[in-house]
């Protein structure tokens, strides 16, 4: 009830500012000073936002129908809302440098993925399977003053704060939104589900290396976040990267690079076998279990390649990409690669509009594929094999109804699906798949996609 009603005031106060939002410029891009608005003209956010407290809400609704290939055509629908606050603790507190950062989510609604086509990796970005209240970050960021140094602790999550793509939750499939293997190899606790966490940064300029620790407990995922025992934990995640970026404010044309590497120090299961070295997708059983002691390799980089007018930054082309695997072969997959691109303000008379394309090659091991074969051969008696190459790819176009909403059809082809998503009684190899869909999105403050 307390999480309920905090959500409710949260979209309240958010929505009392957004008349006045719409009736003002759009949000001024990364590096571009917004102009000076009156004391007496701000709305009732803004006005906190003076006092210390930044408030956050974004809800987003993804329908998908499936329309070809897959196990089973059909369409699902789900959502969720995303909301809270940073609190900015020298205003508030007289504590200089310190912030609190506390935010809460709901999610509603089926998969398509998991339903209809089989696949593990998200179609529609907001949905997750636990539809209840998750407290999704609660946090103190503490900058040290006369250095370079930024610690952040709490209740968190690894995928915010490590391998994190510079465009990849601009779509609304999700497998670069968190980056998918690092979450099943590198045991990357995503977005709304938070551990015991810390993450030390050290940047003085455009240059950053960062080092994290984070708590490996499955439970969390059962639970809404507020069980903060590690009694259940089963390993500490150890991420570490290094990067460089600039934004409009010190570069004509915007780049980002990020280089890092995860230890996972948790145990983790045979993808094939079972305990007594047979074949599970044949004969049953319990996956083979083996010690902690995984590692892994990521690299990400984006860039703006292209301007119509390169003395304003509203209207940009930029492309990305990204490559990462274990280090180990008892693994699902053992390479995700990402590339596409964004363009920004196709024409002069729509230029927050966004145009955006976006390709995931997932590369599963041999014992992922042996043990869906396997099934298949189980359930059906026939003698069809999984391909090791799945392509997950999207086209979209964000059209900004209002400045605090936007509607995004999307169209996306899956090559070579996999059936990790719903092996119970799969039959066949799956087909490529079409989706379509349409995503919905209110977003006042708050992160474009998790």
């Amino acid at each position: 009830m307390m999480l309920r009603r905090f959500a409710i005031a949260v979209f309240v106060m958010l929505a009392a500012s957004t008349a006045a939002a719409q009736g003002t410029p759009d949000a001024q891009p990364p590096g571009q000073a917004a102009p000076t608005v009156a004391t007496e003209a701000k709305g009732p956010v803004d006005r906190l936002r003076d006092k210390g407290v930044s408030l956050r809400f974004v809800w987003a609704n993804d329908w998908a129908g499936s329309v070809r290939g897959g196990e089973r055509l059909g369409a699902t629908n789900g959502g969720g809302a995303v909301g809270g606050a940073d609190l900015d603790m020298a205003k508030l507190a007289g504590i200089e440098g310190g912030k609190m950062h506390i935010t809460f989510s709901r999610y509603y609604g089926h998969s398509v993925a998991a339903n209809d086509i089989g696949v593990v990796q998200k179609i529609q970005g907001y949905w997750y399977p636990k539809r209840q209240w998750e407290l999704a970050q609660l946090t103190w960021e503490q900058q040290f003053s006369g250095s370079h140094v930024n610690v952040l602790a709490g209740r968190m999550n690894a995928t915010w704060q490590f391998a994190r793509s510079t465009y990849g939750c601009r779509f609304v499939s999700a497998p670069d939104c968190p980056y998918q293997l690092t979450n099943t190899a590198g045991g990357f606790t995503g977005f709304p589900y938070v551990n015991w966490g810390a993450r030390v940064k050290y940047q003085p300029d455009g240059r950053y290396v960062s080092i994290g620790a984070f708590e490996i407990n499955p439970e969390r995922r059962n639970n809404n976040g507020l069980d903060w025992g590690i009694g259940k934990a089963t390993g500490v995640l150890v991420p570490v990267e290094a990067g460089y970026g600039t934004t409009f404010a010190n570069d004509p044309y915007p780049k980002h690079l990020k280089i890092g590497g995860w230890y996972n120090s948790a145990p983790f299961t045979d993808p094939e076998l079972n305990t007594r070295g047979l074949h599970r997708g044949l004969v049953g059983g319990t996956a083979r279990r083996y010690q902690g002691g995984r590692y892994g390799l990521y690299v990400l980089a984006d860039k703006v390649v292209w301007k119509p007018d390169p003395t304003r930054n509203t209207r940009n082309l930029a492309v990305f990409g990204s490559v990462t695997g274990p280090l180990d072969n008892a693994e699902n997959y053992t390479l995700q690669s990402t590339f596409g691109m964004l363009w920004t303000g196709l024409s002069a008379a729509r230029p927050t509009d966004s145009l955006g394309f976006q390709a995931t090659l997932f590369r599963f091991s041999r014992k992922a594929v042996g043990f869906e074969d396997d099934l298949i051969h189980k359930n059906s008696g026939t003698n069809e094999h999984f391909d090791r190459n799945e392509w997950m790819t999207e086209l979209n176009y964000s059209y900004k109804l209002f400045p605090v909403v936007s509607l995004v059809p999307n169209l996306q082809y899956i090559v070579h699906p996999d059936i990790l998503g719903n092996t119970a009684g799969a039959k066949r190899v799956s087909a490529n798949a079409i989706v379509v869909g349409l995503r919905v999105m209110v977003n006042m403050g708050g992160p474009g996609s998790q």
